[in-house]
């Protein structure tokens, strides 16, 4: 087999599990609603186990990155990590208390702390092989997981369907789907294997990179964990439409991420980055304001399109101005980037409680209008500063 062949076949199999990996996360918090009213649980509560959540999932990204990494691959990483995690939603929808619900969201964390650098890491080798855009593509595999969880969580919540069920099959899934990785992913020698790299801080500018990630996965978590009950509190929408919200954007965003090279190409990231990003934030932010369910969905459909681009574009901008190895480079923003889960969740749960669901959604759009002004000046600068060197 030849090298193109084998970094295709890797490049496909790592694509799939970001497709599963979605499927899981999307269905669990579509049931969301189901799970705070089983757990007696409070907005802010399930905010504070978010928070844990993200704790974790940093701290082990940076161990990840400086120790398990250079010793097993990523690929070994990818293997262990979901493992880890594939039964915890399963065994969540068993629980009658609190506690063992915020508990059971640490070795979460810590799960996709490993899974998170490996799997951004392993893009971005065999982007560099391969000289191709794949970053984008790879993003959007993510989408293409949620729109199938949403989906399939419209189907399980509309036939009345035991959760416990659904996560058991789940489990499996993502379970059958590490041995693949196994067989067909990235091999060894490609692998970045026994290249520890020291600690070192982020640079300012990869350090701004990392925020505007930052600030972007807080706001995408309000997408993720509270837009199913916003339509069901807020907008009074039926249960079956619970995950709606998720599979309109998640379609714009497939649209865009399929399209980003050409986009890219024929644009510029700049323009497809964090241009498109303040247009669909302002659009979002006015059908909001009307809280016409028709008028939001497709507002959220362009919001997916106009936003998907920036992450993928936020690590190839890290990667072409950073001096340090791709992997330091990669933790170092998805670190950054992660630390949104430890404050966002705990602001966004107690603000849901306290001055409501609509509020978080007005909250969406502010947040991406000011990390996509913080990109679209970053971008700017290293153009300046491009222009000076010739």
């Amino acid at each position: 087999m030849s090298e193109a062949q084998i970094f295709k076949r890797s490049f496909l199999t790592t694509y799939s599990q970001g497709v599963i990996v979605m499927i899981l996360v999307s269905v669990f918090f579509v049931h969301t609603p189901i799970l705070l009213d089983r757990l007696n649980m409070t907005e802010s509560q399930f905010g504070l186990a978010m928070l844990f959540f993200g704790i974790a999932n940093v701290i082990t990204n940076q161990l990840a990155t400086r120790f398990l990494i250079p010793r097993i691959g990523t690929t070994n990483c990818l293997i262990i990590s979901r493992l880890v995690y594939a039964f915890i939603p399963f065994i969540i929808f068993f629980l009658s208390d609190y506690f063992w619900f915020f508990l059971l969201f640490i070795p979460w964390g810590i799960a996709v702390g490993i899974q998170a650098p490996s799997i951004f890491t392993q893009v971005a080798i065999i982007e560099s092989k391969t000289k191709k855009i794949l970053n984008p593509i790879f993003v959007s595999s993510f989408s293409v997981g949620g729109i199938i969880g949403a989906s399939l969580s419209s189907l399980v919540l509309g036939l009345s369907i035991d959760p416990k069920l659904t996560f058991l099959i789940l489990g499996i899934l993502i379970s059958l789907s590490s041995i693949t990785l196994f067989f067909f992913g990235l091999p060894s020698k490609y692998d970045i294997v026994n290249e520890s790299p020291k600690f070192t801080l982020p640079s300012p500018s990869i350090f701004l990179y990392g925020s505007v990630m930052m600030l972007n996965f807080a706001a995408f978590g309000i997408i993720l964990n509270w837009s199913s009950l916003w339509l069901i509190k807020d907008i009074l929408a039926p249960i079956y439409l619970a995950g709606s919200i998720i599979i309109f954007f998640q379609i714009g965003a497939i649209a865009s991420n399929v399209l980003a090279s050409k986009l890219i190409k024929n644009l510029n990231e700049k323009i497809v980055g964090p241009y498109l990003s303040i247009i669909g934030s302002i659009l979002l932010l006015l059908s909001i304001m009307t809280m016409n369910l028709y008028l939001i969905f497709i507002a959220i459909t362009l919001f997916g399109f106009f936003t998907s681009n920036v992450a993928p574009i936020i690590y190839r901008q890290a990667v072409r101005v950073s001096k340090k190895p791709i992997t330091v480079t990669i933790s170092h923003v998805s670190s950054i980037g992660f630390s949104g889960l430890i404050f966002g969740p705990a602001i966004v749960g107690y603000s849901a409680e306290k001055l409501g669901l609509t509020f978080n959604m007005y909250l969406l759009c502010v947040v991406f209008l000011i990390s996509s002004s913080i990109m679209a000046y970053l971008m700017n600068q290293k153009n300046m500063a491009e222009g000076l060197s010739r």
